[in-house]
């Protein structure tokens, strides 16, 4: 999560194995915008096939109850947070996906109300596993009208370079299904936020090697493999719309999925034009103005081999206001049935 909107402020050792190659120094090439960012018209889909998207809800609670030490508008207000509920369902119908990972999602109750209530047609279930993130309250979930045959998430911590500490991933899920023929894990992610935070840097490559770690596994057991979500971190080797450069070797690890590169995982951002990368807006200097130097991509899909090879489309949906729904965009991607 990479924001600030006013009126909230939320306070919210690891290698790539040695015999990987180093990858080149990514090309930064500008692409200036004149005036404020202006929405885009919603997606066009041109291929058939398997509709994969993450989007980052801003705070898809219930206005109930305890709902975390973070501050929200809507929080302790049903009525905002039903109305809040009603413009995240708006987006999901917008880019109607077959499957699509949430982050910062309150509970599963939740979920159910906005299926049941604002998505009655799109036929999707719930999957939800319940995490350990007590500040914000939020988890990881995913809404599928794909047949879903187990799910899960990893409770893996590994030690925090530097450290005496050990760290993993309090927000995650992963589903196991069938992507038209294909034997597949989802695997959706939600990473520490503040990607230019040098004291979070060790913290968030320790989340990157856990997730590594499972999507290794996974790959092992004859399944591809997709991690999608807020990484909250940038790509050392994809320059975003305004180059921005991590600190980090979040991505990096991830991507490195096993132990050569014939197994990496494949961003999709390199599929989209970079004055069309950006996926978060953060108001840096809280005038309520969306600004182009102000957007960023700290949201991602990452793709396996097998996936990657069924890839046909890939869309940055940017058609709306993210002051007035959620301050991230979806990221969706078609990918071929077989």
């Amino acid at each position: 999560m990479l924001r600030r909107l006013t009126p909230l402020l939320l306070t919210i050792f690891l290698l790539v194995p040695a015999c990987r190659q180093t990858e080149p120094e990514p090309e930064i090439v500008e692409y200036p915008r004149e005036g404020l960012f202006v929405p885009e018209p919603p997606p066009e889909y041109r291929a058939e096939g398997i509709r994969i998207a993450t989007l980052n809800t801003f705070f898809l609670f219930d206005g109930y109850g305890d709902e975390g030490q973070a501050d929200f508008p809507h929080k302790g207000n049903p009525e905002a947070a039903r109305r809040h509920r009603a413009r995240i369902a708006q987006v999901l119908r917008m880019i109607d996906a077959d499957l699509v990972v949430l982050q910062e999602v309150e509970n599963e109750e939740v979920l159910r109300r906005m299926v049941t209530e604002d998505l009655p047609d799109l036929n999707y279930e719930v999957h939800f596993v319940q995490g350990h993130d007590t500040f914000t309250g939020q988890d990881v979930a995913v809404l599928s009208r794909l047949p879903v045959e187990k799910i899960g998430r990893t409770e893996e911590r590994v030690p925090v370079e530097g450290t005496d500490d050990t760290y993993g991933v309090s927000k995650n899920i992963w589903v196991r299904l069938y992507l038209g023929d294909l034997p597949a894990t989802i695997i959706g992610v939600h990473f520490l936020a503040q990607p230019d935070d040098s004291r979070r840097k060790p913290r968030r490559e320790a989340q990157a090697e856990v997730i590594r770690r499972l999507v290794e596994r996974e790959l092992a057991a004859g399944r591809a493999v997709a991690v999608l979500g807020d990484f909250n971190d940038y790509d050392d080797a994809i320059p975003d719309l305004n180059g921005h450069r991590p600190i980090t070797r979040t991505l990096a690890l991830v991507k490195a999925a096993g132990p050569g590169p014939d197994d990496d995982l494949y961003n999709v951002m390199a599929e989209v034009p970079q004055h069309d990368r950006f996926t978060v807006f953060y108001d840096a200097d809280e005038d309520w103005q969306v600004e182009w130097p102000e957007l960023a991509a700290i949201d991602h899909v990452l793709l396996s081999p097998r996936l990657r090879a069924r890839l046909r489309e890939v869309h940055y949906v940017q058609a709306y206001d993210p002051r007035t729904v959620t301050d991230h965009f979806p990221i969706v991607v078609i990918l071929a049935p077989r």
